[in-house]
Formats: C-alpha cells, structure tokens, sequence
C-alpha cells in the first residue's frame, strides 16, 4: 500500500513542505477578463495583486480540468502509488471537488479518495500536511480520512475584507439578504466558511482594529474550550506588516498557541481583494499525530520539521 497525497494550490504550500512531505500540487487557474493564468506557475501573489489594481474587470475563478488530473494519475500510478488522496478548496466555493468525485470511479489502476476541506489556505494547507506525514509514517486511507474529519471539525476560518464586491461579483456568498449596508457603507465585514464550506457573512465593524478584536475575541473563546494544543495561521492579501505585528501581538497574548504568518494566494485573492485579513485557528496537527497509536508496520519516517 502505498499512498499518494495531492491538493491544489490554493493550500499555499511552499515548494520545500510539499517536496519535503512529498505532497503533489496542481495549480488552480484564475481569470482576468478572457485570459487564464495559472496559480505560482504564471503568476504569484505579488504579480496577481499588482495586476489586481490596474485591471479594471473583477478576476474570476476557474477549475482544474479533469484532463489534467488525469496526468497526474498517471503520473504517480507510473511512480508506484497504488492509492490517491485529494485534498481540494472547498466545494463551497469551487466545483472542484465535487466533479473529481464523480470523475474518481473512473480512473484505472488506482483507487481515488477525495477529502472536501470545506476550507482554504492554510486550512486546507494543515489538512493536507497531516494526511502526507500520516502517509509516509504507514498509516492506512481509513486512518488518515477519520484523522482529517476531526481536524476539519475543528478548524475555523476568518476574513476581514475591504469589499464584498469581489464575492459578489463570482457569486461565492452566501445568503445575499444578509448583505444589507454592507455594500455601501465605509466598513470591515467580517466573512468566514459555515458547516458546508459556503462563504457568509458573520459581522461587520466600523473599523479595521475592532474587526480585528471581534475575531480575536471569537478565538479566544475556542482556546478556552479546547483542551488540546491549538494552532493558529494569520495571513493577508498583500498587507505582511499587519499581519507580522498583528501575530507578535497574538504570540504575547497566547503563548501556548503555535502562530503561524502566511498569505491569502491569488484563487483566494480573487474572493477576498487586496488588503484582506485572515485568521485560521484548529487544532494543531503535528501534536495530533504525534499522539497517535503508532502503524503498523511504519514505512518512512514523518519529516521532523515543518517549513
């Protein structure tokens, strides 16, 4: 048995996690107006928010053709792999994940599991460095599937936007009744996925620093509930200072929480717009697996760093 992990780009996994936790990584296309652009192969997130402020059509979100999945099944068939897990964006917001699962029974010579995350970015990105380093320590697909539903049973996810002009615009919110004022007053709405991995709307502040401390305060609540070791993933569209001072501030004030800083890449970004905040918190995955009944028989040993 021998376990293939495989998720999209818009985990935004850097390329040493993904070669170092063997995890194979399809980019997700995007689109301005008529032309397609390919997640960290023709644009990063640099050049996707520069491009941002001078196209003057909203970008749109596109999905990973069958075609090309199929490539990399074959592919990992060919390097030995008899079994595939995906790991996608969430089915709320792409129909990624549900075309593969009607496409999976068809692929030949390997079975195809698919692991809807119901989330994004490092949401996606933890769950998916779980079920590699599960993976390469010998753990069975029953195992590691059980192990990622209780991680995204525990994982919540947080925006601070400028604007629901681009959610709007790529039809990916839901409940639009809920958007009343939102639209036109000078305020931060505050979004974040629900049970079934659908973007709604969860508030609204007047400013930036009191967005921060609703979600913040929401946070809180969930460390004090959780009696297991917590992870906590702070990143932006374009704003890395925020964000860096913005964990400083969080690392003092929790200091038994892992902090992680990180950015919301250009499929997100194109949800989100410039100037997005997100905060990402569940449990922490690599004291998870740690406490886990060792497999058997164990078939490589789990990297011991995460990059």
């Amino acid at each position: 048995m021998k376990i293939a992990v495989v998720t999209d780009s818009s985990a935004n996994l850097s390329a040493q996690t993904a070669a170092e936790y063997k995890i194979t990584v399809v980019n997700d296309p995007i689109m301005f107006g008529n032309h397609v652009y390919h997640e960290n192969v023709d644009i990063n997130a640099d050049q996707f928010y520069r491009l941002l402020k001078v196209e003057k059509d909203i970008p749109t979100i596109s999905q990973i053709s069958m075609s090309e999945m199929q490539v990399v099944f074959d592919t990992l068939k060919a390097a030995g792999y008899d079994q595939v897990l995906v790991i996608g964006l969430s089915s709320g917001i792409s129909g990624y994940v549900n075309n593969l699962k009607t496409y999976a029974p068809s692929v030949k010579g390997m079975q195809v599991s698919v692991f809807d995350s119901r989330t994004a970015c490092a949401g996606t990105g933890n769950m998916v460095k779980l079920a590699a380093a599960m993976a390469l320590a010998g753990y069975g697909m029953t195992e590691i599937l059980t192990q990622l539903t209780q991680l995204r049973t525990m994982t919540k996810t947080v925006f601070i936007v400028n604007s629901m002009r681009h959610l709007v615009k790529n039809g990916r919110i839901y409940n639009n009744s809920s958007l009343a004022g939102t639209m036109v007053l000078r305020n931060k709405p505050i979004i974040t996925f629900n049970d079934h991995g659908k973007i709604q709307l969860l508030g609204k502040e007047r400013t930036l620093k009191n967005a921060q401390q609703a979600v913040q305060e929401e946070f809180d609540r969930f460390v004090i509930k959780t009696q297991l070791p917590v992870r906590l993933d702070i990143i932006s569209a374009n704003d890395t200072d925020i964000v860096e001072d913005w964990a400083s501030e969080l690392r003092y004030q929790f200091p038994a929480v892992r902090v992680k800083t990180g950015e919301i890449g250009p499929l997100m970004g194109v949800l989100t717009g410039e100037h997005a905040l997100g905060m990402i918190w569940s449990l922490d995955w690599q004291p998870l697996l740690a406490n886990l009944p060792a497999p058997l028989p164990a078939v490589e040993q789990v990297p011991e760093s995460e990059k």
